[in-house]
């Protein structure tokens, strides 16, 4: 998949198909408002999960580990400094690059936004989306903050919870994390009614979505402290994970209520780490569609970056096609997708992971 070379050292398969699934849910879930009317309606009303859930608790997950393997290595700065460097090179090039691109494509007029909307500073500064919601403009950028502020904030806090929690020291952050957040959504509870508002106030808010990174941390911390419990259970954790996304899927969702607004965000996210086990035991699958999904895997931050800039541009240049021819739409926006992150991924990410490489080590992955 575009001329990629790709080592299977120190990868998990099983991780790879499940960050390739979730890159699948999120361009999907982009694309197919154009299937609506169409003979493929079905292929846009299966019962996907935000691909978003599925990054949060992997992106917990592995930098959950990093921590524990930091935290048994002694001195806290030095490895806190070197975890910050690599994660800027991984994270922040593809996050700046796109600003730009968004910013051009709105000031030439090619994509609608609205610049006054949230300070260009605060996008600047990873803040757009800490407590308050934002909209109107760089729509896809509201899950790096989550993640970025996450990446700062918990090396430290696990630093200074190491001498009093001792090995449950992650527990401990992650617990007290998931709590603050269902408070959050708790003290929101009053003023959540329409679909929107609960979509950029609940769903793409740091304070209110932390707890779904955690979650993974929780289930970084269970495999190293209790191995055999997470070897002999995965299978049954699985079909607990299958059985509480049926469930979720089928119960649904409103845009208000305790349910809703408290309780559903965590829920998927929780189903997730439930089949991190099955996933972790997954360590390697052989032939073309495997390297696929690894290839996909590799790609899937520059195309969780590009994707969403391709469907405002269909939508707002190409509307009328769209409208018309829906499933030619939904494949432009395919074709679209990889070939900006093509561009993304050769023009920025990579250099910037040469860079990394030359630094020395490596980093988690930002999603």
């Amino acid at each position: 998949m575009l001329g990629l070379v790709i080592s299977t050292r120190r990868r998990v398969f099983g991780l790879d198909l499940l960050r390739a699934v979730a890159i699948v849910c999120v361009v999907h879930g982009h694309g197919k408002r154009y299937l609506y009317g169409t003979p493929m309606e079905w292929l846009a009303d299966l019962p996907l999960p935000h691909g978003v859930d599925l990054f949060f608790v992997l992106s917990g997950f592995l930098i959950g580990l990093s921590v524990m393997k930091m935290l048994g290595q002694g001195s806290a700065f030095p490895q806190t400094w070197r975890f910050y460097r690599k994660t800027a090179l991984r994270i922040l090039p593809n996050y700046y690059a796109m600003l730009a691109v968004n910013l051009l494509l709105v000031t030439l007029g090619v994509i609608s936004g609205d610049l006054a909307a949230k300070p260009l500073y605060r996008f600047a500064t990873l803040t757009q989306n800490i407590a308050a919601p934002f909209f109107d403009f760089y729509w896809e950028s509201w899950s790096v903050p989550i993640q970025w502020w996450f990446y700062m904030a918990f090396p430290l806090l696990a630093f200074a919870l190491r001498s009093v929690a001792g090995r449950f020291t992650l527990p401990v952050v992650a617990l007290l994390a998931i709590a603050a957040s269902a408070l959050y959504r708790l003290s929101m509870l009053p003023g959540v009614h329409d679909p929107f508002y609960y979509d950029i106030a609940i769903r793409k808010t740091l304070a209110s979505r932390t707890d779904s990174i955690y979650v993974g941390v929780l289930a970084a911390w269970l495999c190293r402290e209790c191995p055999a419990f997470w070897r002999r259970s995965r299978w049954w954790l699985l079909g607990a994970a299958a059985a509480l996304y049926a469930a979720v899927a089928a119960v649904g969702g409103s845009a208000e209520g305790f349910y809703s607004v408290v309780v559903l965000p965590l829920l998927v996210p929780v189903a997730v780490a439930l089949a991190l086990p099955a996933l972790d035991a997954w360590r390697e699958a052989g032939g073309r569609v495997a390297k696929g999904i690894m290839a996909l895997s590799l790609l899937s931050y520059a195309m969780f970056m590009a994707n969403l800039v391709m469907a405002e541009i269909i939508d707002c240049r190409l509307s009328a096609f769209a409208a018309s021819h829906g499933m030619a739409a939904y494949l432009l926006f395919w074709a679209m997708v990889v070939a900006g992150t093509a561009l993304l991924y050769y023009a920025v990410e990579r250099p910037a992971m040469l860079l990394r490489q030359r630094l020395g080590g490596s980093a988690p992955s930002a999603n």
